[in-house]
């Protein structure tokens, strides 16, 4: 049966676009069409209802989504019958170590494992699975577990929709365990890494609290217990339980046709072994009793945090759009909710509502920072429920109520606009049990909703039961798992195909040249001063439009631009408050906010091209008139306070400080940026003088809507105040790298950090010429581009020394002559495993080896990327004016093609002579010395430790 919806619920210029056809298949497995050809890519996924709520605290669906990447009886092998004999012997050895105790015997039992995994490893075909979805036009390959369902996806071009189908059909039928031995290692490496993160800890803790006993409360990767005795029977069981096709969804969204593509399927997907899954009786989540208190620690000292946790509710619930908008009463985009007032009027630091939902239970909870030093937690609390109770008692205004329907409606709309957003709300939708037409049944309840809904469901859920967090300073002990003593694991036939490979090469495909972005025909392109340029792209599906000042100045350049962007969230005009300005925004649906990044400030306007007009006058008078207020610099101080105790407590932001400091030296971001006592001498007055400094740079502005670009041209030249613009920018902002004429080691010690994050620099040489920076970027798809990489088989599939990984050469802007690019590799591996991977990388760099058999694959992988990347309708124009400021008159990717078209390993090779292998490498490691040999690590190069004051002011 074929079942198609769609809706004119949205406005939608392009109902087409938002129709999905939904089929069940003969074996029951779900299948949603999404056709839209706007772009020249299909996404596709695959969708289980299993996640790791199924298998509580094991992590065997996390663990089962990686294996899935190991290929099956037919792909990835070159002789299962044999393989088979051990890996089965493998797994009744995981099955014996799970049952073991003793440590000694346990080691034995591994050492076992690791022999039979070698000899096992003289059958397979590692990463055979990525190659031939990369060989047939896919790119972003990736899954994900949640506590709900486990999803694989990617992108790949339309005419190889067959390959595609068979591909990932197959990978479901009989999916094999291989190389788990050091697959494991690599979960080891990802808890790691979680742990690391500076909240990581504390949301499993909370988590576990407030979810208790639900097995939400578990952590989705699983227990370091568990992890450690994994049962691949266990595995095996899970997926012949949970991997039937009536409880799964395939979920295609693109540039196809849904009547030639079903044929297809039902030959593929139809394999899919027919069952049901098991059901489980939801576990209810008892009532809070009163106050609950509850203490967790933090490692950021001086700043207080609490949070109050309310029993949310779960996907598909009666009150779901009514309690978003109940919360949105108290946080909502333009910042006029009654927790925005409460920041706004600096009655606290920060305060923000969330509101979650899982298949089975949902979050509802409000986040509590209070003034620096002298509020406290019970001040800071009554303030915020009294706000609370605002909306209980209904103390809001039609007009307000009214706006945040709107805005509601605003962002349904904006999440459909595009492939990607719109298959991700198929892929949860799915998971959650709910249907297309059921979703936009959701989005027409926004319009009956009533005042007396909203209070209603603020009664019920925001109530006197909840969870009261608090944060003390301090850090939680970690699970730090010891080196494995067993040897790689390093497949002889790393370059073969198998027998299932060659039989997909006679499958036809339909030769479809690349799409390259026309600039003449794709955007619509005048000048409306000479130092203003707008660029207009037709919005084809919502009523919606984006229009964004973007200002050719950024953070490197001057770094009060992020203060200011801070800053400017909270002002009004001359002759509007801040609450004026922002109401009126808010009844007109439309919204405006300020963005800085190392290059530009942008000035970003959105709304209903029904209300164009309005909001553009508003925004123009805000930009020409904003009014300094040096009470609200406070609020930036303060938030530069937290950012600055909170960022040692990163090893991330750690070491990419000191890559920072390493390439750049005094013009490291980190270093040129304002000190702490600098901001606290900051008036309102200077920053608004760096706004008149921003308004006088030359400016692209970028419209998408619905509205001929003429007349938003006379609109625009109308309201905003194009005559300021006067500063002409012809090259970029350029920092030019460091040169070294030895290797060097740059450490930190990070006493409490889980893994060591590794990063290896060297400057290149000058790459003005073509063929140079379109070698460069075949060079770094083979080094460390993706999964098919040597970074990332030699590092992390082969020896499960890292989780991350990668390696690139980075070019210079393309207008600029005489400049040299930089490679950069970077790692992040368990503290004991630091010189191991080390050493990997090094041997790399030094000699990398050359596999010209994987040439193919590797163009093959960057075409796909042109093709999957083309932009949607809302990104085409930032696209066309990146490429006319960088010097480009045509879509550069067209002559990288047709130069990579002629290009072979010789030219890689050639390139990483020239610009990589003979350059002194400079290290940057961030890790805790007391797990690392300090002695050995000085053959990398003389060891400088670093201090905070080194790389941070």
């Amino acid at each position: 049966m074929l079942v198609t919806t769609g809706t004119n619920l949205l406005t939608a210029q392009n109902t087409k676009a938002l129709e999905v056809k939904e089929h069940t298949l003969n074996n029951g497995l779900t299948v949603w069409l999404n056709e839209d050809h706007s772009q020249p890519k299909v996404f596709g996924a695959v969708v289980v209802k299993a996640g790791a709520k199924d298998c509580p605290d094991t992590g065997i669906a996390h663990y089962f989504e990686h294996m899935m990447f190991k290929g099956t009886d037919k792909i990835g092998t070159v002789n299962y019958e044999a393989e088979k004999v051990l890996l089965d012997s493998i797994v009744m050895k995981y099955d014996e170590l799970a049952r073991t105790k003793d440590e000694a015997a346990r080691a034995g039992i591994q050492k076992e494992i690791n022999e039979l995994s070698i000899r096992s490893s003289d059958y397979v075909i590692p990463n055979e699975f990525n190659r031939l979805i990369s060989k047939y036009g896919g790119s972003g390959l990736n899954a994900a577990t949640s506590y709900d369902a486990t999803i694989y996806f990617n992108t790949f071009s339309p005419q190889y929709m067959e390959q595609w189908a068979e591909i990932n059909s197959e990978r479901l039928l009989n999916p094999v365990f291989r190389l788990f031995q050091s697959e494991l290692e690599t979960v080891y490496e990802e808890k790691n890494m979680y742990g690391d993160f500076i909240g990581g800890p504390v949301m499993e803790r909370l988590l576990a609290r407030y979810f208790a006993p639900h097995p939400y409360a578990y952590p989705i990767i699983g227990s370091t217990e568990n992890l450690k005795n994994p049962r691949l029977t266990e595995m095996r069981k899970f997926f012949e339980e949970y991997y039937v096709a009536s409880n799964m969804a395939l979920i295609l969204s693109g540039d196809f046709d849904s009547d030639a593509v079903l044929p297809i399927l039902e030959k593929t997907f139809s394999r899919i072994r027919p069952g049901e899954a098991p059901k489980k009786e939801a576990v209810a989540l008892p009532p809070f009793k009163g106050k609950e208190i509850m203490k967790i620690k933090f490692p950021v000292p001086l700043v207080k945090a609490m949070g109050l946790g309310f029993r949310g509710i779960p996907a598909n619930h009666e009150d779901q759009v009514a309690l978003a908008v109940a919360v949105n009463m108290l946080n909502n985009a333009n910042g006029t909710g009654f927790l925005d007032k409460l920041m706004v009027d600096r009655k606290i630091m920060a305060s923000m509502a969330m509101n979650e939902s899982m298949n089975e239970a949902g979050i509802l909870a409000v986040a509590i920072i209070p003034k620096l030093m002298f509020q406290t937690y019970g001040r800071a609390e009554k303030l915020v429920w009294k706000e609370i109770n605002r909306v209980k008692e209904g103390d809001f205004s039609d007009e307000i109520f009214n706006s945040l329907k709107q805005e509601q409606h605003r962002q349904y709309a904006s999440d459909l606009e595009n492939i990607d957003s719109r298959a991700r709300i198929l892929m949860s939708l799915y998971s959650q049990g709910k249907s297309w037409e059921e979703y936009l049944q959701e989005v027409a309840r926004i319009e009956a909703l009533t005042r007396e809904d909203v209070i209603r469901v603020a009664r019920k859920y925001f109530s006197d039961n909840y969870l009261c967090v608090t944060k003390t300073t301090g850090k939680y002990p970690k699970d730090n798992l010891a080196k494995p003593d067993f040897n790689p694991v390093v497949p002889k036939n790393s370059e073969a195909s198998s027998e299932y490979a060659k039989r997909l090469e006679q499958l036809p495909v339909q030769t479809v040249a690349p799409r390259f972005i026309d600039f003449g025909k794709d955007v619509q392109i005048s000048q409306l001063t000479p130092l203003a340029t707008l660029y207009a792209t037709a919005n084809p599906v919502t009523d919606i439009f984006t229009l964004n000042m973007v200002y050719q100045i950024g953070m490197l350049e001057q770094p009060r631009l992020m203060l200011l962007a801070n800053y400017l969230q909270f002002l009004g005009t001359d002759s509007l408050s801040y609450q004026e300005f922002r109401t009126r925004l808010q009844v007109l649906g439309s919204t405006l906010s300020f963005d800085a990044n190392e290059k530009q400030f942008t000035v970003r306007i959105t709304g209903f091209d029904k209300h164009f007009e309005e909001t553009v006058k508003l925004a123009g008078d805000f930009i020409a008139h904003v009014k300094a207020d040096d009470k609200q610099i406070r609020q930036v101080i303060n938030g530069a306070k937290v950012i600055e105790k909170a960022f040692f407590e990163s090893s991330d932001n750690i070491a990419l400080a000191m890559l920072e400091m390493v390439k750049y030296g005094e013009q490291s971001r980190f270093l040129k940026k304002l000190s702490l006592s600098e901001i606290k001498k900051l008036k309102g007055k200077d920053l608004l003088n760096v706004f008149a400094d921003v308004r006088r740079m030359e400016c692209d502005l970028h419209y998408c809507g619905t509205l001929p670009a003429g007349q938003v041209a006379e609109q625009i030249k109308a309201t905003l105040p194009l005559q300021e613009i006067t500063v002409a920018v012809k090259e970029p902002y350029y920092r030019d790298a460091k040169a070294y004429d030895k290797p060097v080691v740059y450490f930190m010690d990070m006493p409490t950090a889980s893994q060591s994050i590794v990063y290896g620099f060297a400057k290149g040489e000058v790459t003005d010429d073509a063929w140079s920076r379109h070698a460069s970027r075949l060079f770094s798809a083979y080094f460390g581009g993706d999964m098919s990489s040597l970074m990332f088989q030699e590092i992390r599939e082969f020896r499960s020394l890292a989780y991350r990984v990668n390696g690139r050469y980075l070019l210079p802007p393309h207008q600029l002559s005489g400049k040299a690019g930089e490679f950069v590799t970077m790692l992040s591996t368990q503290s004991d495993k630091t010189l191991d991977a080390m050493e990997v990388m090094k041997s790399l760099i030094c000699e990398m080896p050359e596999k010209p058999e994987r040439i193919e694959t590797i163009k093959q992988s960057i075409i796909n990327q042109v093709n999957n990347d083309f932009p949607s309708f809302r990104e085409l124009s930032e696209k066309v004016a990146y490429f006319r400021r960088s010097g480009f008159d045509r879509d550069p990717n067209e002559a990288l093609l047709a130069d990579l078209s002629e290009m072979d390993m010789q030219d890689i090779v050639r390139f990483y002579r020239h610009n990589v292998r003979l350059k002194p490498v400079v290290y940057v490691i961030v890790g805790n010395s007391s797990r690392i040999d300090m002695k050995k690590l000085a053959e990398y190069g003389e060891v400088i430790r670093l201090r905070k004051k080194d790389i941070y002011k």
